[in-house]
């Protein structure tokens, strides 16, 4: 193999390297958030509804990210009771906060904790001064 041979093998496998690190901090699994993980969003629930795979999906006013309960219906959670609680009122979010491809402000939208006035609705944050909720 020549030393252009050498140079673009190389190449193509730095990029492939880099490729891959993306790909799996991308779609790595949330998992064992603690409260250091996490960003502190306040706003306006305007829509909540069901997404795929048993997510709720809360949209907040003047805010573009999709914000979920991963697996939310499966908790003791329902619409019903979430609509009626928290829509049309500022609620607090805990969304985990890391940096991917397609989140580069680093917001993932996945709430590990939502408050109402100070009141836990849901908690799936590890080591924190509020009990978790469980399914």
């Amino acid at each position: 193999m020549g030393r252009i041979g050498k140079i673009w093998f190389l190449s193509v496998l730095v990029l492939f390297i880099a490729f891959m690190i993306i790909v799996i901090q991308t779609f790595r699994p949330v998992r064992n958030v603690q409260p250091d993980d996490v960003l502190e969003i306040k706003g306006k629930v305007i829509n909540i509804q069901e997404g795929a795979g048993f997510d709720i999906v809360i949209t907040l006013e003047n805010d573009n990210h999709h914000y979920y309960i991963n697996r939310g219906l499966q908790y003791d959670l329902s619409l019903e009771e979430l609509r009626t609680d928290i829509l049309n009122k500022t609620v607090t979010l805990y969304p985990v906060k890391r940096w991917t491809i397609f989140t580069r402000d680093g917001n993932m939208g996945h709430i590990s904790k939502l408050l109402l006035d100070g009141q836990v609705i849901f908690n799936e944050l590890n080591n924190d001064i509020h009990e978790q909720t469980t399914n």
